[in-house]
């Protein structure tokens, strides 16, 4: 279903939010920006930003589609094909898209804490919505955690360790081939066990 006007327009506003904080970061340092003055730069209240974020680590975390009280997850995640989810995802993003905030993801503490849990709150509803097309609850989980954190967070932190400068679809595609390899290698450790 489309996005009406008014939710394309607060989509909007916390795009803009997020870039401002990202600007506000990248030139004072992330301890040093408040709420208030991300609101302030962004010409929205304080409590425009707590709706949408709750905190500055939810600058990192928020999912804009249920901000603005749209649920994308079946526009978004196609359960029967995983690896074309991850590498869609990585395409839509781009080097300078929502990747730019990576490196507080990676060197902030508080930020990366926050991203487990949302990170883990995905695989719980991917691993659920598995299950209901048939998967076994442990196989579900597997393939839920294997994409959400070892593909897709797996190559996010590699990109970033090398300097997020290349395209983040590559990282991706080479975390999706690494899949199958882990898988043969696993077998032929334990005997196909």
């Amino acid at each position: 279903m489309p996005l009406t006007l008014r939710q394309r327009n607060r989509m909007a506003a916390i795009r803009a939010i997020q870039d401002t904080a990202m600007e506000l970061f990248d030139s004072r340092g992330f301890h040093n920006v408040t709420i208030e003055d991300i609101a302030r730069e962004a010409a929205v209240s304080p409590s425009t930003f707590y709706r949408y974020f709750g905190s500055k680590e939810g600058l990192f975390t928020v999912d804009p589609f249920a901000a603005v009280g749209a649920d994308a997850f079946d526009e978004v995640v196609d359960l029967g094909d995983l690896p074309a989810t991850m590498a869609r995802l990585a395409a839509s993003a781009g080097a300078a898209g929502p990747w730019r905030g990576m490196r507080y993801v990676l060197e902030e503490p508080t930020v990366r804490a926050a991203v487990y849990a949302t990170m883990d709150a995905m695989v719980e509803r991917i691993a659920a919505a598995l299950a209901e097309h048939g998967h076994g609850p442990t196989p579900a989980r597997v393939l839920a955690r294997t994409y959400i954190f070892g593909v897709y967070f797996g190559a996010l932190e590699q990109w970033h360790s090398d300097g997020r400068t290349g395209d983040i679809s590559d990282y991706v595609r080479e975390a999706l081939h690494a899949v199958p390899a882990a898988q043969q290698a696993a077998g032929q450790v334990t005997g196909g066990v």
